[in-house]
């Protein structure tokens, strides 16, 4: 699939760098991305702490690392997030760690509700979630591959826990959801991005 229509239709993208400034900011001013929702601006403030906890403590393993610098073909990571989001907080890190590893890999990061567009062509059965990365050939707009919204490994334990508790609150699922990355240590997203560079 080509994307170059799509991606010329995006208004703005930011580096990790300013992506994590802005979580940092708006943690502290009691803001959010998008709209400015009471748990929405929460979230944003813990996904300030996760962040910065996760890009000091994670460290990517040896296959991984030579797997990202072996990878030969100049290409974009297109991330889609928000602030608010708890994926997000806890994979764009890792994503960033992975991508710096080699010059040929950008990482840009859009924003969700500002490119419905491009979100709506990237799915997850049916809804807008989030993190999604696309990864686009430079030279051809191509699509490589396409990542998200969580590891498979965290998927399967939603749909688990979703099936077992079908009157649980989205606030219970959401604690089980970040107890379950707390406990994956960043593992399985550091293994699906070996399968996907070696690939």
């Amino acid at each position: 699939m080509n994307i170059s229509s799509l991606v010329s239709s995006i208004m703005r993208t930011i580096s990790y760098s300013e992506y994590l400034q802005l979580v940092t900011e708006f943690a502290e001013q009691g803001k959010t991305s998008g709209e400015q929702l009471p748990e929405k601006i929460s979230a944003t403030a813990l996904n300030s702490q996760r962040m910065h906890r996760i890009g000091k403590q994670c460290l990517l393993n040896t296959q991984l690392q030579t797997a990202a610098i072996a990878f030969s073909r100049r290409c974009k990571w297109l991330v889609i997030a928000e602030t608010w989001c708890g994926d997000a907080a806890q994979c764009v890190p890792v994503i960033s760690k992975i991508a710096s590893l080699n010059p040929l890999i950008k990482l840009e990061i859009i924003f969700r509700d500002e490119n419905p567009t491009i979100m709506d062509h990237f799915l997850t059965n049916g809804a807008r979630a989030i993190p999604k990365l696309i990864c686009i050939d430079e030279a051809t707009q191509d699509i490589l591959f396409i990542w998200g919204p969580r590891p498979k490994k965290i998927q399967q334990k939603v749909f688990e826990f979703k099936q077992a508790f079908p009157q649980a609150s989205h606030d219970e699922l959401v604690k089980n959801i970040h107890l379950w990355y707390a406990r994956d240590k960043t593992a399985s997203i550091q293994d699906e991005f070996i399968a996907l560079l070696n690939n």
